[in-house]
């Protein structure tokens, strides 16, 4: 298994995994996501712009997962402590290739994509119920520094 970078030549399989990710998070939480496909031009515009990447997961000439990886900067608020990052967008695997080892490596070819950049963490989302993916990403170093929260209300009528 080896780990590139996404060529817009890639664009037609990153979607289709883009396809499986946006339907396991509406499954997760039906009330905040919805299946759609992904937007090919904010995919052409990662792939080749200098700040990010499209990291991919290859075995035997067969694309079995992705990782999307942009740098950011902090907000200039006068509280926060000024950081370059690497924002891991998304990520995902076949369902067929998981508990392979395949989300680990994408993992760590983002570190390393960090750590050339000299940017100093990577950061990312994670859906609550996706316990799964919160397991990986505890095994790969990644701790909670921040929690979302949402409070819904009733609608009137």
């Amino acid at each position: 298994m080896k780990i590139r970078t996404a060529t817009t030549a890639d664009m037609d399989v990153i979607c289709r995994l883009y396809d499986t990710l946006f339907q396991e998070m509406a499954d997760l939480q039906a009330d905040y996501f919805q299946m759609t496909s992904q937007n090919r031009d904010f995919l052409s515009s990662i792939i080749e712009e200098e700040k990010g990447d499209v990291l991919l997961a290859e075995e035997a000439d067969r694309l079995i997962g992705f990782a999307l990886v942009q740098q950011s900067s902090t907000p200039p608020f006068g509280c926060l402590v000024p950081h370059r990052y690497a924002y891991l967008m998304d990520a995902c695997v076949t369902e067929s290739e998981r508990s392979r080892g395949v989300g680990r490596l994408l993992i760590e070819a983002v570190k390393t994509w960090a750590e050339e950049r000299r940017l100093d963490y990577v950061e990312l989302n994670v859906l609550s119920n996706n316990r799964r993916a919160i397991a990986l990403y505890e095994r790969e170093g990644f701790t909670e520094e921040m929690r979302t929260m949402r409070c819904k209300l009733k609608k009137d009528g």
